[in-house]
Parts: structure tokens; sequence; C-alpha cells
């Protein structure tokens, strides 16, 4: 498994699943990380592939179509249901839209 991960271009995970602690070879080695769906999962879970320090990161979605995914009342107080994309936004970090 190390050597796979060693030796890939590419490698495609989901958020939860790049906690693994088999993962834990790619801290450092991480070019780029890709986020899609970004403004659909909580902020908590998109730290989680920060983890590895990538060089730059892009999150892709769509803040206007489903927002994060969450099951309590109470996200709506803790900011629970927040995205990292959604922060971002807020505090004016710039970004880009596709307008095509």
């Amino acid at each position: 498994m190390e050597q796979i991960l060693d030796e890939a271009d590419i490698i495609c995970s989901t958020l939860n699943s790049a906690g693994q602690e088999k993962m834990g070879i790619l801290k450092n080695n991480i070019e780029v990380l890709i986020v899609d769906e970004a403004a659909q999962s909580t902020e908590p879970n998109n730290l989680i592939p920060l983890l590895y320090l990538p060089s730059k990161i892009v999150l892709v979605g769509d803040p206007k179509q489903l927002p994060a995914t969450t099951f309590s009342m109470d996200t709506n107080v803790t900011k629970y249901n927040r995205s990292l994309f959604e922060r971002i936004l807020c505090n004016k970090v710039k970004h880009y839209f596709l307008d095509t």
C-alpha cells in the first residue's frame, strides 16, 4: 500500500478516508489537493486532508446549491453546517466562479 501511494501521481479519496492511518505516507507530498463538492461538506470534514499540508488547495463546489450536510437542528447556532468553502467566501478570499 505504501509503495502504491508513494508512486502514484493522482490519488482519489473521500474526505473521511483521507484521515486513515495508511494515508500518513502522503504528508508533505501532496502538491495540489482538489476537493469536489466542497460547498456541501462540513468545515471539519474539509479539514481532514489538510493534514497532508498540500502546496495548493482547490475547492470546487456551488454555494448556491446544497449546503453542508448535517442532521442536527443546532448546527445553525454552532455554524457546524457551514462549509470551508462558505467560510472562505464570507472572509472575502479571492475566488473564481465559472460563467459557462
